[in-house]
C-alpha cells in the first residue's frame, strides 16, 4: 500500500464520522493505518526514536506513560527536568565519595595484608567524578580479591577452639584461650587403661592402678616422653604375661588332648582287625614331645591323629551297627538329648520371644562392668528403654501382634549395637541396653540414635502398619555409689520420659 492510498484511508475514517480533525489527530490515525498494513514510515516512528536517546532511567519511567506523540514527550520531559536538583545529587555524591573513603580506612587498619594493600592504593587513587573505566578497574581488584579469598579457615579455627562464630577476632580468642589452658586428654585416660588391661592374665592390677591415678592427678603427662617410655613398658609386660598365660594354657590343651588320645587308642585296642595300624597311632602318641611347641604344632598333631583314627572307626562303625541296632537307637537318642540340653542351655541365658538376652544375663553381664569398674574405674552407661502405649497395640491388634513387635524390636536394637555392647529384654515391653566403656554423652547418643530409629522403622502385622515408639532413661555408672543406684536411676530418668509426653530420651 502507498502512502497516498495510506492519506485517503485517514482522510475517510474522519469524513464517515464527521469529525474536523487537528494534525495531531490525523497523524495518530495515519500512524495506525500504516502500522495495519506494515508499512514503515519514520514519522510515525519518531516517539520511539526519541524515547530510544534518553538515559535508561527516564526510558523505565516513560514507558509507563503511553507517550503517543511529541506534546506529551515534551510535557514528560519538562516535568522531570523540574523535579532534578542538581546541587542535591551533587551534594549525594560528596556524601558517598566521603563514606568510601572511610571505609576503605577502616579496611586499611584490618589485619588481612592483601585487603590493607588494595585499600592503601585505592586511598591514594580514587577521586570524585571518575571515569567508568577508572571505576571498573578498581572494582575489578575487590573481585580479584574477593575470588581468593577463603574464609573457611575461620570456620575450621572455630570448630578446633570448640565455638560455633564465623568472628575472626572471636575466633582468635577462644583459639588463644584455648592454647592457654592447653588441651583435654582425660578422655584418654580410660581407652589407656582399657588397651593395658591383660587379655588373659590378670596380674597387673597394682601398675594400672598407679598409671591411672598419675593420668587422673596430671592428664597432660600423655604429651611426655616419659610417659611413652613408661607405656611402651607396659605394653611389653602386658603381651609378655598374656603369652605365657596362653602357653600354659596351650601347655594344658596338649595334655588334655594326648590324655584324651590315649583313651581312644586303648578303646581302639580292644576291637578286632585294627591291631596294626591302631600300633602305628600309639607308637606316634608316645613319640609325640609337646613340651616347648606351639598351638599350630598342637592342632597339626591333633589334625594327624584325628584322621588316623576316622579311618580306624569306619570298619569299626559298619561293624557295630551290623552287629547291634540297638546302639543305633542309643546313638539317636544321645544326639536328641544333646540338642535339647544345648538349647535348655541358650534358653538360660535368652529371652524365649526375642531370641536375645534374658534379664539373668544382662544382670550377669552387670556384675562383670561392675566387677570392671571397682578393678580399674572403667565407666560404663546402662539404658532402659520401654515401648510407649504397648497395652493399646495389645488391646488393638491382639497379643501375638505384641509378640511381632517385641521380637522385631529385639532384632533392631541388635543389629545397631556395637559387638561390645549387650541388650536384652529386661521383662515385658522393657529392654536394657549395656555400654561398657561410655559414659554419659555417648550412651545419650546412642540411645538417642535407637529412638529415632524405631520412629522410622515400618513395623507390619498382617499388612497393617503398626507406628511405634520408644520412651528411654539413661545413666552411668560413674553418677551413682553402686550398680543397684544406677539401674534405679536409669529407671527413674525413663519413668520421667513417660510422663514428660513419651517418644524422648531422659539423660539427666
Amino acid at each position: 500500500m502507498t502512502i497516498k492510498e495510506i492519506a485517503k484511508k485517514a482522510l475517510n475514517h474522519f469524513k464517515s464520522r464527521g469529525y474536523i480533525f487537528t494534525p495531531s489527530e490525523y497523524e495518530e490515525i495515519f500512524c495506525k493505518i500504516a502500522k495495519q498494513y506494515g508499512v514503515i514510515i519514520d514519522d510515525c516512528n519518531k516517539i520511539a526514536k526519541y524515547l530510544s536517546k534518553l538515559d535508561s532511567k527516564y526510558q523505565a519511567i516513560a514507558k509507563n506513560y503511553n507517550i503517543k506523540n511529541l506534546d506529551e514527550l515534551l510535557v514528560f520531559l519538562i516535568n522531570y527536568i523540574n523535579r532534578e536538583n542538581t546541587s542535591k545529587e551533587k551534594e549525594s555524591i560528596e556524601q558517598l565519595f566521603l563514606y568510601v573513603k572511610r571505609a576503605l580506612d577502616v579496611i586499611a587498619i584490618l589485619p588481612i595484608v592483601k585487603s590493607k594493600k588494595i585499600a592503601l592504593k585505592h586511598l591514594d587513587f580514587i577521586k570524585p567524578y571518575m571515569e567508568k573505566e577508572e571505576y571498573e578497574k578498581l572494582r575489578q581488584e575487590w573481585i580479584d580479591f574477593l575470588d581468593l579469598f577463603d574464609a573457611s579457615i575461620v570456620r575450621r579455627g572455630a570448630a578446633y577452639a570448640g565455638i560455633k562464630s564465623e568472628d575472626a577476632l572471636e575466633v582468635i580468642d577462644a583459639l588463644i584461650k584455648r592454647i592457654e589452658e592447653g588441651p583435654d586428654l582425660s578422655h584418654l585416660i580410660d581407652a589407656i587403661i582399657y588397651t593395658l588391661t591383660p587379655s588373659y592374665a590378670p596380674f597387673m592390677d597394682d601398675d594400672i592402678a598407679m598409671l591411672k591415678k598419675q593420668l587422673q592427678e596430671d592428664p597432660t603427662i600423655i604429651l611426655t616422653k616419659a610417659f611413652a617410655d613408661d607405656l611402651r613398658i607396659l605394653t611389653n609386660k602386658r603381651i609378655k604375661l598374656d603369652k605365657d598365660e596362653l602357653k600354659q594354657k596351650l601347655k594344658d590343651l596338649d595334655q588334655i588332648a594326648e590324655r584324651i588320645s590315649i583313651k581312644i587308642v586303648r578303646m581302639l585296642q580292644k576291637t578286632a582287625g585294627s591291631s596294626k595300624e591302631i600300633k602305628i597311632i600309639a607308637d606316634e602318641i608316645r613319640n609325640w614331645r609337646h613340651e616347648g611347641q606351639d598351638f599350630e604344632s598342637i592342632k597339626e598333631k591333633l589334625l594327624t591323629i584325628a584322621v588316623s583314627i576316622d579311618k580306624e572307626l569306619d570298619e569299626f562303625s559298619e561293624e557295630m551297627k551290623r552287629e547291634d541296632n540297638e546302639i543305633e537307637r542309643l546313638k539317636e537318642k544321645i544326639k536328641y538329648l544333646e540338642k535339647k540340653v544345648k538349647k535348655l542351655s541358650k534358653e538360660v541365658k535368652t529371652d524365649f520371644l526375642t531370641n536375645i538376652a534374658n534379664k539373668k544375663a544382662i544382670m550377669e553381664e552387670l556384675k562383670r562392668q561392675e566387677s570392671s569398674f571397682k578393678r580399674y574405674g572403667t565407666n560404663y552407661s546402662v539404658v532402659f528403654f520401654d515401648i510407649d502405649h504397648f497395652k493399646n497395640i495389645n488391646d488393638t491388634y491382639g497379643h501375638d501382634a505384641g509378640d511381632v513387635i517385641l521380637k522385631s524390636l529385639g532384632l533392631l536394637f541388635k543389629r545397631y549395637a556395637r559387638d561390645v555392647d549387650m541388650i536384652g529384654r529386661f521383662g515385658g515391653e522393657e529392654f536394657v541396653a549395656i555400654l561398657p566403656n561410655t559414659n554419659i554423652d555417648g550412651a545419650c547418643k546412642f540411645a538417642e540414635k535407637l529412638r529415632k530409629i524405631v520412629e522410622k522403622t515400618k513395623f507390619m502385622y498382617k499388612n497393617t502398619r503398626i507406628n511405634v515408639t520408644v520412651s528411654g532413661g539413661v545413666a552411668s555408672r560413674n553418677e551413682t555409689n553402686s550398680m543397684d543406684e544406677t539401674l534405679k536411676l536409669a529407671d527413674e530418668r525413663l519413668y520421667k520420659a513417660k510422663r514428660s509426653g513419651r517418644n524422648r530420651i531422659v539423660c539427666s
